[in-house]
């Protein structure tokens, strides 16, 4: 008789509980998690804004360098490894880049650019093409390059000339 209660009381409290079952697993038909993702990040902001010649002779060259300038391009925000690019995208009024390694002539001028102050010999010319100054930059790292203006060898006009270059970064 004892067993008997004792199966009894068992099958009751299993009774209760799988009268509650089934509303407790109703409740717990969806759940919910997280996905964190972050993206890779270009961001570039070249300081010096502008490089003023004024009055230069013709046939001469000027470096940034020696004018106390130096660009920077500031790439703090990048989350991958880059290449910095400069092209030149408006010519000025009346002058044009020389194209390739041509030497600068009569209205045609020749823009160059270097990343370790022309120590090394491997400034590059700059052309309405993109051109890669330099190469695999760390995320989170600046580059500093420096210009070198080849003046043309005459000029037909005697109004100042007004260049703009591009710079752009893309993953290396």
């Amino acid at each position: 008789m004892k067993n008997l209660k004792k199966i009894s009381i068992f099958f009751v409290a299993a009774a209760i509980a799988m009268s509650f079952a089934p509303s407790l697993m109703a409740d717990r038909v969806t759940d919910t998690f997280d996905i964190t993702v972050t993206g890779e990040f270009l961001w570039i902001d070249i300081t010096n804004s502008s490089w003023d010649l004024g009055n230069v002779a013709m046939s001469s060259s000027t470096w940034t360098n020696e004018t106390g300038i130096t660009f920077i391009a500031d790439m703090d925000n990048c989350t991958v490894t880059t290449d910095l690019k400069l092209q030149i995208t408006g010519d000025g009024a009346d002058w044009t880049s020389a194209a390739g390694a041509a030497s600068p002539d009569a209205d045609t001028y020749r823009l160059n650019a270097s990343t370790d102050i022309w120590a090394a010999d491997d400034d590059q010319v700059l052309a309405t093409g993109t051109m890669t100054v330099s190469s695999s930059i760390p995320a989170d790292e600046n580059e500093s390059f420096d210009l070198r203006f080849d003046a043309p060898t005459s000029t037909t006009v005697s109004t100042g000339q007004s260049i703009t270059v591009t710079a752009t970064v893309a993953k290396s």
